[in-house]
């Protein structure tokens, strides 16, 4: 570490003088001993404000001595402080939606600093009558355009495809696209899945999907919040161009183990939570959940019959069971360890994995009258991808006004693809016997291992200005590659026509100042400065973020940002169901790439709460890098030629949209409405500019959720917006090709004529999902809830893409055209489950 803090302070020193260093450093120096004096004055009060069943924290809490302009708000950890409180006596409140009232009586004198531990109990509220809610909180103290945080309330209010997913109901929000039914990828305003910042608990996640991208990664039953950045995030986040989503699990019941699951028509998951006794000074919490798909062993349990296998005499063989050969699962772990009242060690565990495997074999006898052939062909597949994570934080308040996290992590993505034949045939005459072998094997790979340390510090200088600052230091080892090989009896052959690794390091350190000018004005500037090891510059990106308060109720935002890239992915971009990401870092050779946000909105919070935003954003893109396509295996004069997947066009782009939220969280009915107008091109030197296949020019998403009563609950989406591009087939060509190695004859050879990249659209999509949930009710001691969905209830066919075959008259050969037909996304669907606890 000693030598990574050199090293980057010696490249810093490079691009600013040594007079500059020592000024910023006696200005810091002097506000910090402004702050020390100015502390002996008067007095503070910080703390943790947490439920009071479970010990969970307490965020945008809303904490304040009645009757002055003193207050706070609470942190994601629940943390709060407040400084500068003269000598008296006090009366301090604290209070959340949802919750009761705390209030305390409290004495202070000069120079006193005080420490509490806040519980707030858990009441029903279900009118929208509200003293505080944490719409307020945010609309006050947020600086940042574009951010908005969801609740597991507000994640589980949107009908669910099977069970509920954080994935799908971001999708629901203004700026965020994506490709198809079946992905649950993000497409945020022109940005690519690749681009986004995925992190659980901040630990980096490379392919938070399971089943190609139709279910995320992420349970939502161990999930608290959800954090989302769509752009202009600030300085503390780098090394993408996207956006920011952060999911922050529970931390586990501070008060008694409790447990809860969910059965529904694929899987089951489960969550298991309690306490660590307290133990002289340390005492803290546990939290474990899992999930596993059982398709697999239902389908091998009813034991299918599908056929037998058999020859060519009419001999039947062994009979064949219908098998369903994927699964998928998945769990966490998280617990936190309190070391007396400053100190708090976390540790975060995520491990989850897809597997397809399977294999066969089959044998046929074939007898013409002068010799028999037995073959026996058998075949495998075995294909585990996934994501391992481990992360260690350490949070130390070294004082009331100084908060410091030191975070340690691993993050290891594994893509293992293995598919194998092989052919053992025997031809049997009167006279002879032969042998013949033959072997196919086609191996791909992705592995990603990523090793980071981080630190960030918090000073809050006072009720007006903090600071935060820190570095990161992120190791990745990229290790792509593509094997194939031919065997017979006497001839092997392998080729290797993809075999990339590399090994990066980002180096950074950042810096943030948050300041409120005055009571109408707001500033935050940011720096990030960032060494990529396998080039020779420093990449600075600058932040800025403005927010005028225009009335208690309005206000406008400005952000501003230069965000870097330094790795990609190897998928081809016109791909219409991606499976997998293959990652790789940016090739020395090439630069890293680059994209400035800029975003202008305004925000009205009504007295209801009710939040109204509008926003408009650009963003610039240079340097991203796009996959050429072609065939991987190609015939040239004879020889076969390979080429790689490796080369890449290099590419530009810019996005620009209009976009509108309304969105209501407090009541009986809770919900919003999106709005986007977005547009996005690409260019590249073979396809010029082009709209990329996630583009969509208008989308509409209302997403909504009623309470009946404490038992019963009704949600509804609807999501309707234009198709999108695709490059369209206009007829067939035909041409002969003369083969002079066996013999002389003409072979016909046909290929689509297409038209411009991506120059038509699907037609618009539309959809409306419905779902109905029973709840608290008991069964021998277990409360459960029941639950119903309907997706697509008016059976919309949405398309996915089109499928093209030549139309031929049988009746003379002659080929009369083209013809496509429509592949579409999800029909009408019904499904159900069931929740419990206990």
């Amino acid at each position: 570490m000693y030598l990574v803090h050199r090293y980057i302070s010696f490249r810093i020193m490079q691009h600013y003088s040594g007079m500059a260093i020592m000024k910023k450093l006696f200005i810091v120096l002097s506000l910090f001993m402004l702050a020390s004096v100015q502390a002996q004055e008067t007095a503070t009060i910080s703390g943790f404000i947490r439920e009071d069943a479970t010990g969970e924290p307490v965020a945008y809490a809303n904490v304040f001595l009645a009757e002055t302009a003193l207050g706070a708000a609470s942190n994601v950890d629940g943390y709060f402080v407040i400084t500068n409180i003269p000598a008296g006596n006090y009366d301090l409140r604290a209070s959340m939606m949802g919750f009761g009232q705390y209030r305390a009586a409290i004495s202070l004198t000069f120079g006193q600093t005080v420490r509490l531990n806040i519980r707030l109990k858990e009441v029903s509220i279900l009118t929208d009558e509200v003293t505080v809610t944490a719409e307020r909180q945010k609309f006050e103290r947020t600086i940042e355009s574009s951010n908005i945080s969801l609740d597991i309330r507000e994640i589980n209010a949107a009908p669910a495809f099977i069970e509920a997913d954080v994935f799908r109901t971001l999708q629901m929000l203004p700026g965020v696209q994506t490709s198809s039914d079946f992905s649950s990828a993000l497409y945020v305003r022109g940005s690519t899945p690749d681009q986004n910042m995925i992190m659980l608990d901040g630990i980096s996640v490379y392919n938070p999907y399971h089943l190609g991208g139709i279910f995320s990664t992420f349970n939502t039953d161990a999930i608290k919040e959800a954090d989302f950045h769509a752009g202009g995030f600030p300085a503390r986040y780098g090394g993408r161009m996207g956006a920011i989503l952060n999911i922050i699990n529970r931390e586990g019941n501070t008060e008694r183990i409790t447990g809860s699951g969910n059965v529904s028509l694929i899987s089951t998951k489960g969550l298991l939570e309690g306490p660590i006794p307290q133990w002289n000074i340390f005492k803290g919490s546990w939290m474990i959940s899992g999930r596993r798909t059982y398709f697999d062993k239902i389908i091998d349990l009813l034991h299918i019959p599908i056929g037998s296998s058999g020859d060519n005499n009419g001999d039947t063989g062994e009979q064949i069971y219908l098998s369903f050969p994927y699964h998928f699962y998945d769990y966490q772990i998280k617990t936190n360890l309190d070391i007396g009242f400053d100190h708090r060690l976390t540790y975060t565990r995520f491990y989850g994995d897809d597997i397809l495997d399977f294999e066969g074999s089959d044998t046929e006898t074939y007898d013409n009258g002068e010799g028999s052939t037995e073959t026996e062909t058998t075949f495998g597949l075995h294909w585990p991808w996934g994501n391992h994570t481990n992360g260690l934080t350490w949070r130390w308040i070294v004082s009331p006004t100084i908060v410091a996290k030191t975070f340690l992590s691993n993050s290891r993505y594994r893509f293992d693809f293995d598919f194998s034949v092989e052919e053992i045939s025997d031809y049997s005459t009167i006279d002879s016997t032969e042998h013949y072998e033959i072997s196919y094997g086609l191996g791909l790979y992705d592995i990603i291992k990523d090793n980071t340390i981080e630190t960030e510090v918090i000073w809050k200088l006072d009720e007006q200005h903090s600071i935060s600052g820190g570095f990161q230091v992120k190791e990745v080892n990229f290790d792509l590659g593509m094997g194939f090989n031919i065997a017979t009896l006497d001839t092997t052959l392998n080729l290797q026509p993809l075999e990339l690794s590399n090994k990066t390091r980002e180096s950074s350190v950042f810096l943030q100042d948050k300041w409120d000018i005055s009571p109408l004005l707001k500033l935050q500037g940011g720096l990030r400065v960032t060494d990529y090891s396998l080039h020779d510059s420093l990449y600075i990106e600058p932040r800025l973020g403005l927010k005028y308060i225009v009335s208690h109720n309005i206000s406008l935002k400005f952000n501003w940002g230069r965000y870097h890239q330094f790795l990609t992915t190897a998928n081809s971009p016109d791909e219409t169901l991606r499976l997998v990401d293959l990652w790789m870092g940016i090739p020395e050779e090439y630069p890293a790439s680059v994209s400035e946000h800029s975003i202008a909105g305004i925000e009205y919070l009504s007295p209801k709460d009710i939040l109204f935003r509008v926003e408009a954003y650009y963003k610039g893109f240079d340097n991203m890098l796009t996959l050429k396509q072609g065939e991987l295996f190609s015939e040239n004069e004879g020889e076969l030629e390979v080429t790689p997947f490796n080369e890449f066009w290099k590419t530009d782009a810019y996005a620009y949209g209009l976009e509108l939220l309304i969105k209501k969280s407090t009541g009986k009915l809770k919900g919003w409405i999106g709005y986007t107008f977005a547009r996005t091109f690409y260019k590249t030197p073979q396809a010029g500019w082009y709209a990329p296949n996630f583009d969509r020019t208008h989308t509409l998403n209302i997403v909504g959720n009623y309470n009946f009563t404490n038992r019963a609950q009704i949600s509804a989406s609807l999501s309707n917006s234009s198709g999108n591009p695709y490059t369209p087939i206009i007829g067939r060509i035909y041409d002969w090709e003369q083969y002079l190695s066996i013999g002389s004859f003409w072979n016909e050879k046909g290929s689509y004529l297409v038209g411009d990249k991506n120059s038509s659209r699907y037609s618009s999509y539309f959809r409306i999902d419905l779902g109905f949930t029973s709840k608290t009710k008991e069964l021998f001691g277990l409360k459960y809830s029941k639950y119903y969905q309907l997706i697509n209830i008016s059976n919309h066919t949405n398309i996915m893409t089109y499928t093209y075959r030549t139309i031929i008259d049988r009746s003379n050969g002659n080929k009369l055209g083209v013809q496509r037909r429509p592949v579409p996304m999800f029909p009408l669907i019904f499904t159900f489950g069931v929740k419990f606890e206990f």
